[in-house]
């Protein structure tokens, strides 16, 4: 009998490790379908920063959004609303690679790799930066509420 009980056990945690294997594949690759649309949420923020377009940017962004740039400095939305109504930040091209999406629950990280062209107040950004962004679902949007960029290499 208890060899049955044992077995039966054994049997049970397979299950539950297969289970949970499962979920763990499922999260890291943006279960839900919503892979695409975080990648397609990556390239209409770039496309925003480019076109300088305020109100997609802001859409993006949750409330709490704070940003570490390329040299380290933090910054919130508001600060990064204004400094693209303000034209401090221009960008003439972004394009994005190596885009991976990390979904767990409502929350997702997305690393991936930008060559861009532009200034900050005139001097000119880093043209190859890696980027790790993370977004939450909120009422059933994804908005984004950190983001770290690093410069990859010598201009």
């Amino acid at each position: 009998m208890k060899r049955h009980i044992s077995l039966g056990i054994v049997l049970v945690m397979f299950a539950v490790a297969g289970v949970t294997q499962s979920a763990s594949e499922k999260g890291t690759k943006g279960s839900d379908g919503n892979e695409q649309t975080l990648k397609d949420l990556e390239n209409r923020w770039v496309n925003a920063l480019v076109k300088g377009d305020v109100a997609t940017f802001d859409s993006i962004l949750a409330d709490g959004y704070v940003e570490t740039d390329e040299s380290g400095s933090v910054n919130d939305k508001q600060s990064g609303i204004d400094a693209v109504k303000s034209a401090d930040v221009k960008f003439t091209s972004i394009k994005l690679d190596d885009v991976k999406v990390h979904q767990f629950g409502d929350t997702a990280v997305v690393t991936g790799a930008a060559t861009q062209h532009g200034t900050y107040k005139g001097k000119p950004l880093p043209q190859k930066i890696r980027f790790t962004d993370t977004f939450v679902k909120q009422g059933g949007k994804w908005k984004a509420v950190a983001s770290h960029l690093s410069a990859v290499g010598h201009r």
